[in-house]
């Protein structure tokens, strides 16, 4: 998921720059990044199909996988993953400085293990 997304900000980078380049949704480059890397129809398509088996089975566990999904789909826009990174991060800072003010005799690594349990 990373290095989709990593691809594709790269080539909305390349899309800022150049006019005649059209932006592409998640799933149009999903394709297009695929197609890149593989050339072949039939690695293509049994990626894409793994990768929404993938999202189908994973959603319900894993609340970045079930955004990519929703990205993927169109549901949500695709700045909302940095909207949901930067929650993220502001809610394991939260987290950290409440334990250490609960728990001020514990060292850093331990708040830490204690966050990421």
């Amino acid at each position: 998921i990373d290095e989709l997304y990593a691809s594709k900000a790269r080539h909305d980078e390349r899309c800022a720059q150049d006019a005649k380049l059209l932006r592409e949704t998640v799933e149009q480059h999903l394709y297009s990044y695929l197609n890149t890397k593989y050339g072949l129809k039939q690695l293509i398509t049994r990626d894409v199909d793994a990768c929404l088996d993938a999202v189908r089975r994973f959603s319900a566990e894993d609340n970045d996988v079930a955004t990519f999904g929703a990205i993927l789909r169109n549901e949500v826009d695709e700045p909302f993953r940095l909207v949901q990174r930067q929650l993220k991060e502001t809610v394991r800072a939260l987290l950290t400085a409440h334990l250490k003010g609960r728990h001020p005799h514990k060292s850093d690594a331990q708040v830490e293990s204690a966050v990421l349990a």
